[in-house]
């Protein structure tokens, strides 16, 4: 009698596991809302010019040792998302036309942030058997030693979140990663950054 209430149990907990696991899969591979709604081509073009030109008005003003135009020294999220699109459609443009040098952004097809009160939020979108695999990232942006710092505060997988604690290590230690870490270096003139009452703040140097 006992072994078949044991059996039973089993039974009844295996199912709950394969039942949660399929809850996990369905939440994790669900396409969740998109931090930022997406940029028609003409507005691409014309916010990313934005966003270069800011840059070179602090990066000149640096040189010169005026202090750069306070207009010049923030950057909304279409500027950003714009630069971002931009820079990935010439980055592709370039490996098609030498596809065999290895491009490690290959693994992400999109990428989209939203600046929110004092953070960012950054969605990824990447591949994985033939499935679209929506990551997204909230946190703090800083500066430390001339290199990008970002300090997490929500994780989540397709709409699954993650807790922080379990993903923060690996990410850190991504982040920390020589080669990783040199694709965050600032600019020269750069000394930190901030996300701002929902806008990116550069100050120079």
């Amino acid at each position: 009698m006992a072994d078949s209430t044991g059996k039973k149990i089993y039974e009844i907990a295996r199912w709950v596991v394969l039942v949660a696991l399929i809850v996990v899969i369905i939440f994790a591979l669900k396409k969740p809302q998109p931090p930022a709604p997406p940029l028609a081509p003409a507005a691409v073009k014309e916010q990313a010019q934005q966003f270069e030109t800011k840059l070179r008005q602090i990066e000149t003003a640096q040189q010169q040792g005026a202090p750069p135009d306070p207009e010049s020294t923030t950057f909304t999220s279409t500027e950003v998302n714009a630069f971002v699109q931009d820079a990935s459609e010439r980055a592709k443009e370039e490996a098609a036309k030498q596809p065999t040098v290895a491009d490690a952004q290959d693994e992400i097809k999109s990428t989209q942030v939203a600046f929110i009160g004092n953070e960012v939020v950054a969605q990824a979108v990447t591949e994985r058997y033939g499935q679209d695999v929506y990551i997204t990232v909230r946190g703090r942006l800083g500066a430390e030693n001339g290199y990008l710092r970002f300090y997490p505060t929500g994780f989540k997988v397709g709409d699954l979140s993650v807790p922080v604690g379990m993903v923060n290590p690996t990410l850190q230690k991504k982040l920390n990663d020589p080669d990783t870490r040199e694709k965050l270096k600032l600019p020269a003139f750069v000394q930190d950054l901030r996300i701002e009452n929902g806008q990116l703040v550069v100050v120079p140097k």
